[in-house]
């Protein structure tokens, strides 16, 4: 019996844009300018939050050594407690105290483990700096700061981010640049969730030019194709276990071949 012409036939052909020579033209993809846009805007954050966190803590410490420099004890008064609700409670102390003749106002937020009974008109001791009467602190609540170690190590690990995700983008890139085409044969689907979004995880086989059977996976967003269905897929030449089914995310090719 003859097949109709229109009919399909079992075995998709491959994509025509990727016959032609390598390397071929990428350009990136909406989603791979939008990962693209992320990784940079990671790189230009962690040079702000450096500044930032640097700038903080010199004025951090240089408040410390004032404090501990000129700072005088004395005597306040409670005028509120606010009670701080939520799942960690906390309790605003707000204080008054005089200084030449002049009244000032304080406010602290006791830690949870700080169980002292601070009813309106108790007395709490605090520290001030007389050339600055208005700069106040319950003892023992003086400003600690943070560790310097805390700037590089926040500077690399969003550095690292940025890293991971250009590394994602120039995998892509390279293997439907450099990579070999294939017809690969879905053999397993597993919903996944990355990222806070569902994907789809596909396990398939492929051939390669050598005529060696290889085993690969890669996630695709929605609409993944059944267990059994023939895909495309490209491979990088000399690491054929380095595959993607085709289309890819992040890359596409820039001209197709006629």
């Amino acid at each position: 019996m003859t097949a109709h012409p229109s009919a399909k036939s079992a075995t998709p052909r491959l994509p025509t844009e990727l016959l032609g020579s390598v390397p071929r033209d990428v350009h990136l993809t909406g989603g791979g300018f939008a990962v693209a846009a992320v990784a940079i805007a990671i790189v230009v954050g962690a040079l702000l939050v450096a500044i930032f966190m640097s700038i903080t803590y010199a004025q951090s410490r240089t408040e410390r050594q004032l404090r501990e420099r000129e700072g005088v004890a004395a005597e306040a008064e409670v005028v509120q407690v606010v009670l701080r609700r939520g799942e960690h409670p906390r309790r605003d102390v707000i204080y008054r105290y005089a200084v030449n003749d002049r009244t000032y106002m304080g406010r602290t937020r006791l830690r949870q483990s700080d169980r002292r009974d601070m009813a309106r008109g108790s007395l709490v001791r605090i520290g001030y700096i007389p050339s600055r009467p208005e700069t106040s602190w319950m003892i023992g609540y003086g400003s600690a700061g943070f560790p310097l170690w805390i700037i590089p190590l926040t500077a690399l690990t969003m550095l690292l981010t940025a890293a991971a995700t250009a590394r994602g983008i120039r995998r892509q890139w390279i293997l439907l640049s450099e990579g070999r085409v294939a017809q690969a044969r879905v053999i397993g689907l597993k919903k996944v969730h990355k990222d806070k979004r569902t994907a789809y995880r596909l396990s398939y086989e492929f051939q390669t030019l050598s005529g060696a059977k290889q085993t690969s996976r890669c996630d695709v967003g929605k609409a993944p194709p059944p267990i059994g269905a023939v895909i495309p897929v490209v491979y990088h030449r000399d690491k054929p276990e380095w595959s993607a089914a085709y289309p890819l995310q992040l890359v596409r090719p820039g001209r197709l071949v006629q």
